[in-house]
Protein backbone atom coordinates (compact mmCIF):
# COMPACT_ATOMS: atom_id res chain seq x y z
CA UNK A 1 0.00 0.00 0.00
CA UNK A 2 0.99 3.35 -0.65
CA UNK A 3 2.17 5.76 2.54
CA UNK A 4 0.32 9.22 0.18
CA UNK A 5 -2.94 9.05 -2.42
CA UNK A 6 -3.66 12.04 -4.22
CA UNK A 7 -7.58 12.21 -5.28
CA UNK A 8 -6.23 11.55 -9.31
CA UNK A 9 -4.12 8.24 -7.69
CA UNK A 10 -7.42 7.09 -5.21
CA UNK A 11 -9.99 7.09 -8.40
CA UNK A 12 -7.59 4.73 -10.24
CA UNK A 13 -7.28 2.15 -7.16
CA UNK A 14 -11.23 1.44 -8.23
CA UNK A 15 -11.34 2.01 -12.20
CA UNK A 16 -13.34 -0.90 -13.95
CA UNK A 17 -14.34 -2.09 -10.25
CA UNK A 18 -17.60 -1.32 -8.43
CA UNK A 19 -17.89 -0.92 -4.21
CA UNK A 20 -20.38 -2.64 -3.59
CA UNK A 21 -22.14 -0.76 0.01
CA UNK A 22 -23.38 -4.69 1.52
CA UNK A 23 -20.16 -6.70 1.13
CA UNK A 24 -18.79 -3.82 3.54
CA UNK A 25 -18.91 -4.42 7.07
CA UNK A 26 -21.29 -2.80 9.15
CA UNK A 27 -19.52 0.22 10.77
CA UNK A 28 -17.71 3.83 9.61
CA UNK A 29 -16.39 2.70 6.08
CA UNK A 30 -19.68 1.30 5.32
CA UNK A 31 -21.53 4.67 6.52
CA UNK A 32 -18.90 6.82 4.93
CA UNK A 33 -19.54 4.67 1.22
CA UNK A 34 -23.45 4.96 1.61
CA UNK A 35 -22.52 8.88 2.42
CA UNK A 36 -20.94 9.24 -1.27
CA UNK A 37 -23.43 6.92 -2.88
CA UNK A 38 -26.18 9.33 -2.24
CA UNK A 39 -24.45 12.28 -2.43
CA UNK A 40 -22.53 11.97 -5.36
CA UNK A 41 -24.73 9.26 -6.98
CA UNK A 42 -28.45 7.42 -6.63
CA UNK A 43 -27.90 5.49 -4.09
CA UNK A 44 -27.83 2.49 -5.96
CA UNK A 45 -26.05 0.21 -3.48
CA UNK A 46 -22.12 0.40 -5.27
CA UNK A 47 -19.75 2.87 -5.94
CA UNK A 48 -18.95 2.92 -9.49
CA UNK A 49 -18.43 6.36 -10.94
CA UNK A 50 -15.42 8.92 -10.79
CA UNK A 51 -18.09 11.70 -8.96
CA UNK A 52 -18.63 8.85 -6.05
CA UNK A 53 -15.14 8.04 -5.72
CA UNK A 54 -14.11 12.01 -5.04
CA UNK A 55 -17.14 12.17 -2.84
CA UNK A 56 -15.52 9.07 -0.90
CA UNK A 57 -12.12 10.75 -1.02
CA UNK A 58 -13.06 13.96 0.37
CA UNK A 59 -15.04 12.12 3.43
CA UNK A 60 -11.87 10.07 4.62
CA UNK A 61 -9.99 13.69 4.17
CA UNK A 62 -12.29 15.22 6.63
CA UNK A 63 -11.89 12.65 8.63
CA UNK A 64 -8.43 13.70 9.47
CA UNK A 65 -9.48 15.87 11.95
CA UNK A 66 -9.18 19.53 11.74
CA UNK A 67 -5.70 21.47 11.04
CA UNK A 68 -3.83 21.91 7.85
CA UNK A 69 -4.66 19.28 5.28
CA UNK A 70 -2.20 16.99 4.40
CA UNK A 71 -1.08 16.86 0.10
CA UNK A 72 -3.24 13.68 -0.11
CA UNK A 73 -4.92 11.09 1.77
CA UNK A 74 -2.51 9.03 4.30
CA UNK A 75 -2.65 5.65 4.14
CA UNK A 76 0.57 4.16 6.66
CA UNK A 77 1.73 6.05 9.28
CA UNK A 78 5.48 6.82 10.00
CA UNK A 79 5.72 3.27 11.52
CA UNK A 80 4.58 1.73 8.22
CA UNK A 81 1.08 0.59 9.85
CA UNK A 82 -2.07 1.13 7.94
CA UNK A 83 -3.99 4.20 9.39
CA UNK A 84 -7.68 4.83 9.75
CA UNK A 85 -7.82 5.81 6.33
CA UNK A 86 -5.67 3.05 5.22
CA UNK A 87 -7.52 0.35 7.02
CA UNK A 88 -10.65 1.86 5.13
CA UNK A 89 -9.38 2.29 1.69
CA UNK A 90 -8.18 -1.73 2.32
CA UNK A 91 -11.90 -2.75 3.12
CA UNK A 92 -13.26 -0.34 0.00
CA UNK A 93 -10.65 -2.64 -1.96
CA UNK A 94 -11.63 -6.15 -0.61
CA UNK A 95 -15.34 -4.99 -1.27
CA UNK A 96 -14.94 -4.02 -4.97
CA UNK A 97 -14.98 -6.10 -7.52
CA UNK A 98 -14.13 -5.79 -11.30
CA UNK A 99 -15.65 -7.85 -14.47
CA UNK A 100 -12.82 -10.79 -13.60
CA UNK A 101 -14.54 -11.50 -10.09
CA UNK A 102 -18.63 -10.66 -11.73
CA UNK A 103 -17.92 -13.53 -14.29
CA UNK A 104 -16.73 -16.06 -11.33
CA UNK A 105 -19.40 -16.08 -9.93
CA UNK A 106 -21.98 -18.88 -10.41
CA UNK A 107 -25.41 -17.12 -10.75
CA UNK A 108 -27.61 -13.85 -10.50
CA UNK A 109 -31.03 -12.22 -9.81
CA UNK A 110 -31.88 -9.72 -11.99
CA UNK A 111 -35.14 -8.14 -10.91
CA UNK A 112 -36.93 -4.68 -12.69
CA UNK A 113 -39.47 -3.21 -11.94
CA UNK A 114 -41.97 -0.67 -13.40
CA UNK A 115 -40.01 -1.36 -16.92
CA UNK A 116 -42.60 -2.09 -19.87
CA UNK A 117 -40.70 -5.36 -21.25
CA UNK A 118 -44.03 -6.26 -22.99
CA UNK A 119 -44.59 -3.78 -25.21
CA UNK A 120 -43.72 -4.52 -28.39
CA UNK A 121 -40.01 -5.95 -29.50
CA UNK A 122 -37.70 -3.32 -28.12
CA UNK A 123 -35.06 -3.50 -31.07
CA UNK A 124 -33.52 0.01 -29.74
CA UNK A 125 -32.23 0.98 -26.29
CA UNK A 126 -35.57 1.63 -24.20
CA UNK A 127 -34.34 4.24 -21.12
CA UNK A 128 -35.87 3.12 -18.04
CA UNK A 129 -39.03 5.56 -17.43
CA UNK A 130 -39.96 7.42 -14.24
CA UNK A 131 -40.12 4.72 -11.75
CA UNK A 132 -38.33 2.18 -13.10
CA UNK A 133 -35.57 0.27 -11.51
CA UNK A 134 -32.86 -2.75 -12.15
CA UNK A 135 -31.59 -4.72 -9.12
CA UNK A 136 -29.03 -7.22 -9.69
CA UNK A 137 -27.92 -9.80 -6.53
CA UNK A 138 -26.11 -12.35 -5.93
CA UNK A 139 -27.59 -15.90 -5.76
CA UNK A 140 -26.66 -19.43 -4.80
CA UNK A 141 -27.90 -21.94 -7.59
CA UNK A 142 -30.06 -23.78 -5.29
CA UNK A 143 -31.15 -20.82 -4.27
CA UNK A 144 -35.04 -21.59 -5.43
CA UNK A 145 -36.39 -17.68 -5.09
CA UNK A 146 -36.40 -16.03 -8.26
CA UNK A 147 -36.83 -12.37 -6.62
CA UNK A 148 -35.05 -11.31 -3.21
CA UNK A 149 -36.81 -10.66 -0.42
CA UNK A 150 -37.37 -6.94 0.72
CA UNK A 151 -34.16 -6.00 3.12
CA UNK A 152 -31.68 -8.80 2.10
CA UNK A 153 -28.40 -8.37 2.19
CA UNK A 154 -26.11 -9.13 -0.92
CA UNK A 155 -27.55 -6.11 -3.70
CA UNK A 156 -24.83 -5.18 -6.20
CA UNK A 157 -26.47 -2.74 -7.54
CA UNK A 158 -30.01 -0.90 -7.53
CA UNK A 159 -30.38 1.97 -9.96
CA UNK A 160 -32.77 3.59 -11.96
CA UNK A 161 -30.33 4.73 -14.88
CA UNK A 162 -30.84 1.32 -17.08
CA UNK A 163 -31.96 0.31 -20.30
CA UNK A 164 -32.45 -2.30 -21.94
CA UNK A 165 -33.36 -3.84 -25.53
CA UNK A 166 -34.23 -7.19 -27.09
CA UNK A 167 -31.11 -8.96 -29.27
CA UNK A 168 -30.33 -11.60 -31.60
CA UNK A 169 -32.05 -12.77 -34.64
CA UNK A 170 -33.67 -16.05 -34.06
CA UNK A 171 -35.33 -15.12 -30.57
CA UNK A 172 -36.26 -11.55 -31.89
CA UNK A 173 -39.54 -12.77 -31.67
CA UNK A 174 -39.35 -15.69 -29.52
CA UNK A 175 -41.74 -16.01 -26.67
CA UNK A 176 -38.49 -15.92 -24.47
CA UNK A 177 -36.66 -13.16 -25.99
CA UNK A 178 -32.64 -12.49 -25.12
CA UNK A 179 -32.07 -9.34 -23.53
CA UNK A 180 -29.36 -6.77 -23.71
CA UNK A 181 -28.76 -4.04 -20.75
CA UNK A 182 -26.93 -0.79 -20.32
CA UNK A 183 -25.85 0.31 -16.89
CA UNK A 184 -25.02 3.27 -18.78
CA UNK A 185 -27.99 5.67 -20.21
CA UNK A 186 -28.11 9.69 -21.33
CA UNK A 187 -29.52 10.19 -17.90
CA UNK A 188 -27.09 9.69 -15.41
CA UNK A 189 -25.65 6.00 -14.34
CA UNK A 190 -22.10 4.41 -15.19
CA UNK A 191 -20.67 1.18 -15.71
CA UNK A 192 -20.81 -1.29 -13.23
CA UNK A 193 -17.87 -3.39 -12.56
CA UNK A 194 -15.93 -2.05 -16.08
CA UNK A 195 -19.36 -2.75 -17.93
CA UNK A 196 -21.37 -0.60 -19.96
CA UNK A 197 -23.97 -3.58 -20.80
CA UNK A 198 -23.87 -7.34 -20.69
CA UNK A 199 -25.83 -9.50 -22.65
CA UNK A 200 -28.86 -11.58 -21.47
CA UNK A 201 -29.31 -14.65 -23.93
CA UNK A 202 -32.41 -16.77 -23.56
CA UNK A 203 -30.88 -20.30 -24.89
CA UNK A 204 -34.27 -20.50 -26.80
CA UNK A 205 -33.07 -23.51 -28.59
CA UNK A 206 -30.73 -25.16 -25.85
CA UNK A 207 -32.99 -27.74 -23.47
CA UNK A 208 -29.61 -28.58 -21.41
CA UNK A 209 -29.11 -24.76 -20.89
CA UNK A 210 -25.25 -25.82 -20.82
CA UNK A 211 -23.69 -25.62 -24.36
CA UNK A 212 -23.35 -21.47 -23.91
CA UNK A 213 -21.07 -22.19 -20.71
CA UNK A 214 -19.40 -25.14 -22.22
CA UNK A 215 -18.22 -23.06 -25.37
CA UNK A 216 -17.10 -20.08 -23.60
CA UNK A 217 -15.32 -22.24 -21.06
CA UNK A 218 -13.69 -24.24 -23.95
CA UNK A 219 -12.41 -21.16 -25.78
CA UNK A 220 -10.81 -19.67 -22.51
CA UNK A 221 -8.92 -22.82 -21.88
CA UNK A 222 -7.89 -22.09 -26.05
CA UNK A 223 -6.63 -18.68 -24.54
CA UNK A 224 -8.75 -16.90 -26.77
CA UNK A 225 -9.61 -13.23 -27.04
CA UNK A 226 -13.58 -14.30 -26.33
CA UNK A 227 -16.28 -13.01 -24.06
CA UNK A 228 -16.78 -14.52 -20.26
CA UNK A 229 -19.92 -15.93 -19.32
CA UNK A 230 -22.24 -16.79 -15.82
CA UNK A 231 -25.86 -17.17 -15.06
CA UNK A 232 -28.71 -14.98 -14.35
CA UNK A 233 -31.93 -15.24 -13.13
CA UNK A 234 -34.34 -12.74 -14.46
CA UNK A 235 -37.86 -11.21 -13.19
CA UNK A 236 -40.25 -8.32 -14.85
CA UNK A 237 -42.33 -7.20 -11.27
CA UNK A 238 -43.56 -9.89 -9.72
CA UNK A 239 -43.23 -12.26 -12.63
CA UNK A 240 -40.10 -14.69 -13.35
CA UNK A 241 -38.94 -14.40 -16.93
CA UNK A 242 -36.46 -17.46 -16.82
CA UNK A 243 -32.71 -18.24 -16.54
CA UNK A 244 -30.30 -16.81 -18.91
CA UNK A 245 -27.02 -16.78 -19.85
CA UNK A 246 -25.13 -13.78 -19.44
CA UNK A 247 -22.46 -12.98 -22.07
CA UNK A 248 -19.87 -10.27 -21.83
CA UNK A 249 -20.25 -7.58 -24.29
CA UNK A 250 -16.90 -6.99 -26.73
CA UNK A 251 -16.53 -3.66 -26.56
CA UNK A 252 -13.81 -0.44 -25.73
CA UNK A 253 -13.55 -1.90 -22.42
CA UNK A 254 -13.09 -5.73 -23.96
CA UNK A 255 -10.53 -4.69 -25.82
CA UNK A 256 -8.64 -2.65 -22.85
CA UNK A 257 -8.94 -5.88 -20.68
CA UNK A 258 -7.33 -7.93 -23.76
CA UNK A 259 -5.19 -5.51 -26.11
CA UNK A 260 -4.33 -2.65 -23.46
CA UNK A 261 -3.09 0.28 -24.95
CA UNK A 262 -4.02 -0.75 -28.32
CA UNK A 263 -7.75 -0.45 -27.66
CA UNK A 264 -8.19 2.24 -30.10
CA UNK A 265 -8.19 0.19 -33.43
CA UNK A 266 -11.11 -0.88 -35.82
CA UNK A 267 -13.10 -3.65 -34.48
CA UNK A 268 -15.39 -4.90 -36.94
CA UNK A 269 -18.68 -7.54 -36.90
CA UNK A 270 -19.82 -10.15 -39.05
CA UNK A 271 -22.92 -10.18 -40.47
CA UNK A 272 -25.10 -11.04 -43.20
CA UNK A 273 -25.73 -7.62 -45.24
CA UNK A 274 -25.31 -5.11 -48.63
CA UNK A 275 -22.49 -7.67 -50.14
CA UNK A 276 -23.75 -10.74 -48.91
CA UNK A 277 -22.50 -12.76 -46.24
CA UNK A 278 -18.89 -12.19 -44.31
CA UNK A 279 -17.13 -14.65 -45.87
CA UNK A 280 -13.94 -12.65 -46.36
CA UNK A 281 -13.72 -13.50 -49.90
CA UNK A 282 -11.36 -11.22 -52.15
CA UNK A 283 -13.61 -8.95 -53.94
CA UNK A 284 -12.18 -6.60 -57.15
CA UNK A 285 -14.14 -3.88 -58.68
CA UNK A 286 -14.59 -3.48 -62.24
CA UNK A 287 -11.65 -1.18 -62.95
CA UNK A 288 -9.02 -3.75 -60.84
CA UNK A 289 -9.92 -2.14 -57.30
CA UNK A 290 -9.40 -4.10 -54.15
CA UNK A 291 -9.53 -1.49 -51.67
CA UNK A 292 -11.85 -0.98 -49.16
CA UNK A 293 -14.42 0.84 -50.75
CA UNK A 294 -15.22 -2.92 -52.21
CA UNK A 295 -16.61 -4.18 -48.78
CA UNK A 296 -19.49 -1.90 -47.64
CA UNK A 297 -21.97 0.28 -49.90
CA UNK A 298 -21.75 4.06 -48.26
CA UNK A 299 -25.43 4.62 -48.46
CA UNK A 300 -25.95 1.01 -46.41
CA UNK A 301 -26.80 1.09 -42.84
CA UNK A 302 -26.92 -3.23 -42.96
CA UNK A 303 -23.34 -3.67 -43.50
CA UNK A 304 -21.55 -7.44 -43.89
CA UNK A 305 -18.37 -5.60 -42.12
CA UNK A 306 -19.92 -3.38 -39.98
CA UNK A 307 -17.63 -0.83 -38.40
CA UNK A 308 -18.07 -0.60 -34.23
CA UNK A 309 -15.12 1.65 -33.39
CA UNK A 310 -13.64 4.84 -35.53
CA UNK A 311 -16.60 4.46 -37.33
CA UNK A 312 -16.62 8.30 -37.21
CA UNK A 313 -13.27 8.45 -38.12
CA UNK A 314 -12.43 9.18 -41.74
CA UNK A 315 -8.62 8.29 -41.42
CA UNK A 316 -9.83 4.91 -39.95
CA UNK A 317 -12.99 4.12 -41.59
CA UNK A 318 -11.94 3.68 -44.62
CA UNK A 319 -12.06 -0.23 -44.54
CA UNK A 320 -8.77 -0.27 -45.95
CA UNK A 321 -7.34 -2.27 -43.38
CA UNK A 322 -9.77 -4.88 -43.56
CA UNK A 323 -9.42 -5.66 -47.75
CA UNK A 324 -5.68 -5.87 -46.92
CA UNK A 325 -6.34 -8.72 -44.43
CA UNK A 326 -8.85 -10.18 -46.79
CA UNK A 327 -6.61 -10.08 -49.75
CA UNK A 328 -3.64 -11.52 -47.50
CA UNK A 329 -5.61 -14.41 -46.80
CA UNK A 330 -6.80 -14.53 -50.45
CA UNK A 331 -3.09 -15.04 -51.60
CA UNK A 332 -3.69 -12.01 -53.88
CA UNK A 333 -0.48 -10.84 -54.09
CA UNK A 334 1.18 -14.46 -54.96
CA UNK A 335 1.68 -16.24 -57.57
CA UNK A 336 1.29 -19.99 -58.39
CA UNK A 337 -2.40 -20.71 -58.22
CA UNK A 338 -3.21 -23.11 -54.93
CA UNK A 339 0.11 -23.88 -54.24
CA UNK A 340 0.97 -20.64 -53.40
CA UNK A 341 -0.67 -21.47 -50.21
CA UNK A 342 1.33 -23.98 -49.10
CA UNK A 343 4.25 -21.67 -49.61
CA UNK A 344 6.64 -20.01 -46.62
CA UNK A 345 5.89 -16.79 -48.34
CA UNK A 346 1.70 -16.85 -47.92
CA UNK A 347 2.53 -18.18 -44.11
CA UNK A 348 4.81 -15.17 -43.42
CA UNK A 349 2.09 -12.87 -45.22
CA UNK A 350 -0.77 -13.99 -43.03
CA UNK A 351 1.35 -14.00 -39.68
CA UNK A 352 2.40 -10.50 -40.63
CA UNK A 353 -0.70 -9.06 -40.07
CA UNK A 354 -3.41 -11.50 -37.95
CA UNK A 355 -3.06 -14.13 -35.07
CA UNK A 356 -3.63 -16.86 -37.13
CA UNK A 357 -2.62 -19.61 -34.36
CA UNK A 358 -5.11 -18.71 -32.12
CA UNK A 359 -7.62 -18.55 -35.21
CA UNK A 360 -7.05 -21.80 -36.06
CA UNK A 361 -7.16 -22.86 -31.90
CA UNK A 362 -10.90 -21.43 -32.56
CA UNK A 363 -11.09 -23.28 -35.76
CA UNK A 364 -10.32 -26.05 -33.82
CA UNK A 365 -12.93 -25.98 -30.78
CA UNK A 366 -15.75 -24.64 -33.47
CA UNK A 367 -14.95 -27.64 -35.33
CA UNK A 368 -16.13 -30.15 -32.29
CA UNK A 369 -18.31 -28.33 -30.71
CA UNK A 370 -20.51 -27.96 -34.47
CA UNK A 371 -21.21 -24.72 -34.17
CA UNK A 372 -22.27 -23.18 -37.43
CA UNK A 373 -23.96 -20.17 -36.75
CA UNK A 374 -20.33 -18.22 -37.48
CA UNK A 375 -17.52 -18.28 -39.57
CA UNK A 376 -17.73 -21.82 -40.34
CA UNK A 377 -21.45 -21.97 -42.34
CA UNK A 378 -23.03 -19.04 -42.15
CA UNK A 379 -20.50 -16.91 -42.04
CA UNK A 380 -21.65 -14.16 -39.89
CA UNK A 381 -21.32 -13.56 -36.15
CA UNK A 382 -18.15 -13.44 -35.38
CA UNK A 383 -16.00 -10.59 -34.59
CA UNK A 384 -12.16 -9.38 -36.08
CA UNK A 385 -10.25 -6.42 -34.37
CA UNK A 386 -7.52 -4.66 -35.93
CA UNK A 387 -5.17 -3.59 -32.71
CA UNK A 388 -2.26 -2.77 -34.81
CA UNK A 389 1.35 -3.70 -33.29
CA UNK A 390 2.84 -3.40 -30.03
CA UNK A 391 4.19 0.02 -29.49
CA UNK A 392 2.60 1.74 -32.65
CA UNK A 393 -1.19 1.24 -31.25
CA UNK A 394 -1.71 4.84 -33.31
CA UNK A 395 -0.49 3.61 -36.77
CA UNK A 396 -3.14 0.66 -36.82
CA UNK A 397 -4.58 1.48 -40.47
CA UNK A 398 -1.04 1.55 -41.94
CA UNK A 399 0.36 -1.50 -39.84
CA UNK A 400 -2.86 -3.32 -39.05
CA UNK A 401 -2.87 -6.41 -36.85
CA UNK A 402 -5.65 -8.68 -36.50
CA UNK A 403 -7.26 -10.59 -34.20
CA UNK A 404 -10.54 -12.76 -34.54
CA UNK A 405 -13.15 -13.03 -31.82
CA UNK A 406 -16.05 -15.84 -31.85
CA UNK A 407 -19.17 -14.96 -30.59
CA UNK A 408 -22.59 -16.16 -30.15
CA UNK A 409 -22.75 -20.22 -29.38
CA UNK A 410 -26.12 -21.62 -28.62
CA UNK A 411 -26.38 -23.36 -31.56
CA UNK A 412 -23.45 -26.10 -31.02
CA UNK A 413 -22.80 -29.74 -29.42
CA UNK A 414 -25.43 -31.41 -31.72
CA UNK A 415 -28.27 -28.44 -32.33
CA UNK A 416 -29.11 -28.60 -36.49
CA UNK A 417 -31.85 -27.38 -38.44
CA UNK A 418 -31.32 -28.61 -42.01
CA UNK A 419 -30.22 -32.51 -41.55
CA UNK A 420 -26.08 -32.18 -40.86
CA UNK A 421 -24.55 -34.18 -38.40
CA UNK A 422 -21.56 -32.00 -37.35
CA UNK A 423 -20.07 -35.23 -35.03
CA UNK A 424 -19.71 -36.83 -38.23
CA UNK A 425 -18.54 -33.64 -40.99
CA UNK A 426 -14.34 -33.81 -42.21
CA UNK A 427 -11.59 -32.13 -40.05
CA UNK A 428 -10.40 -30.64 -43.36
CA UNK A 429 -12.77 -29.59 -45.67
CA UNK A 430 -15.09 -27.61 -44.23
CA UNK A 431 -16.86 -26.26 -46.98
CA UNK A 432 -18.84 -29.48 -47.72
CA UNK A 433 -19.75 -29.85 -44.32
CA UNK A 434 -21.63 -26.60 -44.74
CA UNK A 435 -23.51 -26.96 -48.11
CA UNK A 436 -27.15 -27.18 -46.37
CA UNK A 437 -26.09 -23.42 -45.25
CA UNK A 438 -24.45 -21.71 -47.94
CA UNK A 439 -27.06 -22.29 -51.12
CA UNK A 440 -25.51 -25.61 -52.20
CA UNK A 441 -22.01 -23.56 -53.29
CA UNK A 442 -19.43 -26.05 -54.62
CA UNK A 443 -16.26 -23.55 -54.17
CA UNK A 444 -15.10 -22.40 -50.39
CA UNK A 445 -16.31 -19.82 -49.32
CA UNK A 446 -14.94 -19.47 -46.38
CA UNK A 447 -11.27 -18.68 -47.31
CA UNK A 448 -9.41 -17.94 -43.93
CA UNK A 449 -10.13 -21.35 -43.08
CA UNK A 450 -9.84 -23.53 -46.37
CA UNK A 451 -6.43 -21.73 -47.01
CA UNK A 452 -4.83 -21.64 -43.77
CA UNK A 453 -5.75 -25.23 -44.11
CA UNK A 454 -4.10 -25.54 -47.22
CA UNK A 455 -0.61 -24.55 -45.60
CA UNK A 456 1.61 -27.61 -44.22
CA UNK A 457 2.44 -25.94 -41.04
CA UNK A 458 -0.84 -24.21 -40.36
CA UNK A 459 -2.89 -27.49 -40.88
CA UNK A 460 -0.12 -29.26 -38.67
CA UNK A 461 -0.69 -26.72 -36.05
CA UNK A 462 -4.75 -26.97 -36.43
CA UNK A 463 -4.71 -31.04 -36.26
CA UNK A 464 -1.95 -31.04 -32.96
CA UNK A 465 -4.60 -28.65 -31.19
CA UNK A 466 -7.41 -30.85 -32.06
CA UNK A 467 -6.18 -33.80 -30.97
CA UNK A 468 -4.70 -32.09 -27.35
CA UNK A 469 -8.65 -31.09 -27.19
CA UNK A 470 -10.01 -34.77 -27.55
CA UNK A 471 -7.04 -35.81 -25.59
CA UNK A 472 -8.51 -33.35 -21.89
CA UNK A 473 -11.16 -31.16 -22.65
CA UNK A 474 -13.22 -32.71 -25.53
CA UNK A 475 -14.35 -36.43 -24.85
CA UNK A 476 -17.35 -37.92 -22.53
CA UNK A 477 -15.53 -38.38 -19.18
CA UNK A 478 -14.30 -35.06 -19.43
CA UNK A 479 -17.49 -33.54 -20.73
CA UNK A 480 -19.66 -36.12 -18.26
CA UNK A 481 -17.73 -34.35 -15.17
CA UNK A 482 -17.95 -30.65 -16.45
CA UNK A 483 -21.50 -31.12 -16.58
CA UNK A 484 -22.27 -33.91 -13.81
CA UNK A 485 -24.52 -35.48 -12.03
CA UNK A 486 -27.60 -35.00 -9.64
CA UNK A 487 -25.62 -33.48 -6.54
CA UNK A 488 -22.19 -33.36 -8.31
CA UNK A 489 -21.68 -29.79 -8.02
CA UNK A 490 -21.20 -29.50 -12.13
CA UNK A 491 -23.50 -27.00 -14.84
CA UNK A 492 -26.04 -29.44 -14.02
CA UNK A 493 -26.61 -28.22 -10.55
CA UNK A 494 -25.41 -24.72 -11.19
CA UNK A 495 -28.38 -24.36 -13.65
CA UNK A 496 -31.42 -27.20 -12.86
CA UNK A 497 -33.50 -25.31 -9.50
CA UNK A 498 -33.64 -22.03 -11.98
CA UNK A 499 -34.17 -23.88 -15.16
CA UNK A 500 -37.56 -25.58 -13.25
CA UNK A 501 -38.15 -22.73 -11.74
CA UNK A 502 -39.55 -22.06 -15.42
CA UNK A 503 -42.91 -24.29 -15.19
CA UNK A 504 -45.26 -25.51 -12.42
CA UNK A 505 -45.41 -28.73 -13.55
CA UNK A 506 -42.65 -31.26 -15.34
CA UNK A 507 -44.60 -31.79 -18.56
CA UNK A 508 -46.60 -28.41 -19.13
CA UNK A 509 -45.21 -25.67 -20.95
CA UNK A 510 -43.38 -23.22 -19.12
CA UNK A 511 -44.93 -19.65 -18.20
CA UNK A 512 -41.51 -18.18 -18.95
CA UNK A 513 -42.26 -18.99 -23.11
CA UNK A 514 -38.95 -21.47 -23.13
CA UNK A 515 -39.78 -23.87 -25.98
CA UNK A 516 -38.74 -27.18 -23.79
CA UNK A 517 -40.82 -28.44 -20.68
CA UNK A 518 -38.90 -29.31 -17.62
CA UNK A 519 -38.46 -32.89 -18.15
CA UNK A 520 -37.23 -32.32 -21.45
CA UNK A 521 -34.49 -30.22 -19.94
CA UNK A 522 -33.89 -32.95 -17.11
CA UNK A 523 -34.06 -35.40 -20.15
CA UNK A 524 -31.41 -33.24 -22.59
CA UNK A 525 -29.49 -31.84 -19.56
CA UNK A 526 -29.03 -34.86 -17.08
CA UNK A 527 -29.68 -38.17 -19.22
CA UNK A 528 -28.35 -36.80 -22.63
CA UNK A 529 -31.61 -38.12 -24.33
CA UNK A 530 -31.93 -36.79 -28.11
CA UNK A 531 -35.01 -34.55 -28.24
CA UNK A 532 -37.17 -32.75 -31.48
CA UNK A 533 -39.32 -30.15 -31.91
CA UNK A 534 -40.75 -29.39 -35.51
CA UNK A 535 -37.04 -29.35 -37.47
CA UNK A 536 -34.29 -28.69 -35.04
CA UNK A 537 -32.69 -31.64 -33.44
CA UNK A 538 -30.61 -31.50 -29.90
CA UNK A 539 -28.29 -34.57 -29.37
CA UNK A 540 -27.50 -35.41 -25.62
CA UNK A 541 -24.31 -33.35 -24.99
CA UNK A 542 -22.41 -36.23 -23.96
CA UNK A 543 -23.63 -38.44 -26.26
CA UNK A 544 -22.92 -35.71 -29.10
CA UNK A 545 -19.25 -35.15 -27.62
CA UNK A 546 -18.72 -39.26 -27.54
CA UNK A 547 -19.58 -39.39 -31.60
CA UNK A 548 -17.46 -36.55 -32.47
CA UNK A 549 -14.22 -37.68 -30.51
CA UNK A 550 -14.66 -40.79 -32.08
CA UNK A 551 -14.98 -39.35 -35.69
CA UNK A 552 -12.31 -37.13 -35.18
CA UNK A 553 -9.92 -40.06 -33.56
CA UNK A 554 -10.85 -42.11 -36.88
CA UNK A 555 -9.96 -39.06 -39.27
CA UNK A 556 -6.61 -38.11 -37.82
CA UNK A 557 -5.29 -41.41 -37.23
CA UNK A 558 -5.28 -42.12 -40.95
CA UNK A 559 -3.92 -37.89 -41.38
CA UNK A 560 -1.35 -38.70 -38.80
CA UNK A 561 0.19 -41.80 -41.12
CA UNK A 562 1.63 -38.59 -43.26
CA UNK A 563 1.45 -35.98 -40.76
CA UNK A 564 2.52 -37.50 -37.31
CA UNK A 565 2.34 -35.30 -34.40
CA UNK A 566 4.66 -32.62 -34.50
CA UNK A 567 7.71 -33.34 -31.55
CA UNK A 568 6.96 -29.37 -29.92
CA UNK A 569 3.20 -29.56 -30.04
CA UNK A 570 2.65 -29.08 -26.28
CA UNK A 571 -0.62 -27.49 -25.48
CA UNK A 572 -1.95 -25.10 -23.60
CA UNK A 573 1.03 -23.08 -24.99
CA UNK A 574 1.80 -19.80 -24.45
CA UNK A 575 -0.91 -17.47 -25.41
CA UNK A 576 0.45 -14.86 -28.01
CA UNK A 577 1.01 -11.41 -27.48
CA UNK A 578 0.86 -8.47 -30.20
CA UNK A 579 4.44 -8.23 -32.08
CA UNK A 580 5.85 -4.94 -31.77
CA UNK A 581 6.62 -3.00 -34.89
CA UNK A 582 9.30 -3.66 -36.73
Amino acid sequence: MEATVGKERFCDIFKGRAVVVTDLPAGRSRDLANRANEAAGRGDASLRTRAEYLALFGLLLEETGPGPQPAGLVLLDDSGQPTAAGRAVQEYVRASQGKAEFFDTDMYMIHATNFPHRRAVLQRPLEAPDGARLELWRTDPKDGRHIPGPGDEGVLLSTPAFSMMNSGNRTLFAPKPSWKISFKTAEGGGPFAGMARVNLKSMYNDPSQMREAIAWHLFGQAGLAAPRHTYAKLAFDATYSGLFSVIEQVDKRFLKDHFGKNDRGNLYKAYCGDIGCATLEHRIGPDGDDSGRQYFKPESKKRAYRLKTNDDDAAANTYDDLARLIATINGARLTGGDKRFDTDAFRASVDDIMNARAFLRWAAVNLLLGSWDNYFATPSNYYLYNSGRKGAEDDFVGSPYFTFIPWDYDNCLGIDYFGTQWQYTDILDWPSNTRNYSGNHTTSRIPLVQNLLRNHDYRQYYLDYLEHLIDTEFNPDSMAARIGAEGAGGLWDRVRQAAYLESVTPYGQPFTGRQFSNDEVYLSGCRQYELRHGNEKAEGIVHYVRMRRDSAGRQLEDLRKTMPRAGAADFPVDIETLPRQA
